[in-house]
């Protein structure tokens, strides 16, 4: 599945990012965030479901070509406010995630995170090396 055919069966809103992995030898970029839902419905809306679940997920952006973090140095922690490919070629597609930082103090930054690469795929913690592309 081509990577803007699959972020659009994914629901990230009010979700959290907890960590970003980047495997530089691996050209691997995994995204772990709180809640991953899906989104099923024909019209594309999440409509609160949740069979589907993962919690503790990772986003996984592999055959990484580059990947980018605009965000004059704070840690990416906080809110996804939006996931969308912003450029998409026959090898390849680049895909931004907007994700909120907040400091101790309560402090808010914006860290754009831009990745280009092959393809993107979950992974649930609870079903260990199973890679889940539709």
């Amino acid at each position: 599945m081509k990577p803007v055919d699959f972020i659009r069966t994914l629901y990230l809103g009010d979700r959290a990012c907890k960590a970003i992995i980047i495997d530089s030898w691996g050209s691997i970029v995994r995204v772990q965030v709180d809640c991953i839902s899906r989104v099923r419905s024909a019209a594309g809306t999440w409509d609160y479901y949740t069979d589907e679940d993962i919690v503790d997920g990772f986003l996984v952006f592999s055959e990484v070509r580059t990947c980018e973090l605009d965000n004059a140095g704070h840690l990416p922690n906080d809110s996804i406010n939006s996931l969308e490919v912003v450029e998409e070629n026959d090898d390849d597609s680049t895909i931004v995630m907007s994700i909120d930082s907040v400091d101790g103090e309560g402090n808010h930054h914006e860290t754009h995170v831009r990745i280009k690469c092959a393809t993107i795929h979950l992974e649930d913690p609870a079903r260990q090396g199973i890679q889940i592309e539709t």
